[in-house]
C-alpha cells in the first residue's frame, strides 16, 4: 500500500488508497484514500462536480483508476476488474427497466447478464422479488409499476447474485412519502448483510440510513466519519441567542464574552442578538450577569445550533480554499 493508506479494519468492504482520475485537463478525483466497512450503509455526500460519480463508477469496475490502488471485497481492482464487477451491483437514480418486460421476464435478462446459472436463477430470483416486496408483481409489465415499485424492482436486480457491495446513486428521487420511508427501511435491512454505499444529495434522507458518511469535495475527500461525530460537528459549533429590549453586543464584546455578533431588529423594538462564545464554554450564565449588570431586560436565551446542511457546506467552503 502507498503513503497515504487510510487505516484498515479488520472487516472492509472498500479500500481506496491515493485513487486519482482524470478527464482530459480535468481532474475528478485526487489522491483520495478511504476504507469502508464490509457492512452497513455509508452516505456518500458532496456537491454536484464533486467526484461522486466518479468514485461510484471506479468502485463499481466501469472506471480504471489513473493512480492509486483500489480493493473492492478484497479484490484488487486493477489486477480482477471482472471480478470487481461480480461482487458489485449498483443501482442509479434511474432503474434501468424495459418496460415491455414483466417484473419476472426482466430479472430473468438481469440473472443472465449476471452470469447466474440456470439451476440458480429462479430461487435467486424469487429471493430478491420477496426481499425487495415485489413478489406480487411479478407477471407486471415493468412500464405498468409505479416509480416506487420500479425502483424496488430495480433493487431486486441490483442484488441478485448476492453482491457483497451495493451501490444506490440518488434512489429515492420521485418517490412519495410512504414509498420513501418503505424504501429507506429496505436500505437498513440490506445494510445488516453487505455495505451500502448511499449517494445523496438529501442530508435528511443520508441521516436517516447511514451509520458513517464519506464527503467528497473538489475530487477530495474532506471526511470520513461515523454519523454521530458529523451531528457533533454541529453541536460543537453552536451559536446562542438572546431576545433583549435593546442591543447589548456592544457589552458583550467588550467583556470578551463573543467573538463574533449578529443582531436582527424584532417587532416593539427588541433586538435578536445571535454570537459566538470566545471560548468553549457555555457562555449564557456570563451573558445573563452581564444582562443584569447593564440593565438590559431579556425575555429569552437559547442554543440555535447549526444544522447538517451547514456543517456540509463549510466542510465544502472550507476545501475550497
Amino acid at each position: 500500500m502507498m503513503a497515504n493508506e487510510p487505516s484498515v479494519r479488520a472487516d472492509v468492504g472498500v479500500v481506496a488508497c491515493n485513487l486519482a482520475k482524470r478527464f482530459g485537463h480535468a481532474v475528478a478525483v485526487r489522491d483520495a484514500s478511504f476504507a469502508l466497512p464490509s457492512r452497513g450503509v455509508c452516505g456518500l455526500l458532496g456537491p454536484n462536480g464533486a467526484g461522486k460519480t466518479t468514485t461510484i463508477r471506479m468502485i463499481a469496475g466501469v472506471l480504471a483508476p489513473d493512480a492509486g490502488e483500489l480493493l473492492v471485497a478484497g479484490v484488487a481492482a486493477a489486477r480482477d476488474p471482472a471480478a470487481v464487477r461480480a461482487c458489485v451491483g449498483y443501482l442509479p437514480e434511474s432503474a434501468p427497466l424495459y418496460p415491455e418486460l414483466t417484473v419476472r421476464e426482466y430479472l430473468e435478462f438481469r440473472a443472465g447478464l449476471a452470469a447466474i446459472g440456470r439451476a440458480q436463477r429462479r430461487p435467486q430470483i424469487d429471493a430478491a422479488m420477496e426481499r425487495c416486496d415485489v413478489a406480487r408483481f411479478s407477471d407486471r409489465l415493468c412500464g405498468l409499476l409505479s416509480k416506487g415499485m420500479q425502483q424496488r424492482v430495480g433493487l431486486a436486480a441490483t442484488i441478485l447474485g448476492d453482491p457483497k457491495v451495493v451501490i444506490l446513486d440518488e434512489p429515492s428521487v420521485g418517490l412519495d412519502p410512504a414509498q420513501t420511508l418503505a424504501f429507506r427501511q429496505l436500505v437498513r435491512e440490506l445494510g445488516e448483510s453487505r455495505l451500502v454505499l448511499f449517494s445523496s444529495h438529501l442530508l435528511a434522507e443520508v441521516e436517516s440510513v447511514c451509520s458513517e458518511l464519506l464527503v467528497i469535495a473538489h475530487g477530495r475527500v474532506v471526511a470520513h466519519e461515523p454519523l454521530e461525530a458529523f451531528r457533533r460537528r454541529a453541536a460543537d459549533n453552536a451559536a446562542y441567542f438572546v431576545e433583549s429590549e435593546r442591543a447589548f453586543a456592544l457589552a458583550a464584546e467588550a467583556a470578551g464574552l463573543c467573538r463574533s455578533t449578529r443582531e436582527t431588529p424584532l417587532v416593539d423594538g427588541w433586538v435578536r442578538t445571535e454570537f459566538v462564545a470566545a471560548d468553549l464554554r457555555d457562555p449564557r450564565e456570563a451573558v445573563g450577569r452581564l444582562l443584569a449588570e447593564v440593565r438590559i431586560p431579556v425575555r429569552a436565551m437559547g442554543v440555535c445550533e447549526r444544522s447538517l446542511e451547514q456543517v456540509f457546506v463549510s466542510m465544502v467552503k472550507e476545501a475550497a480554499s
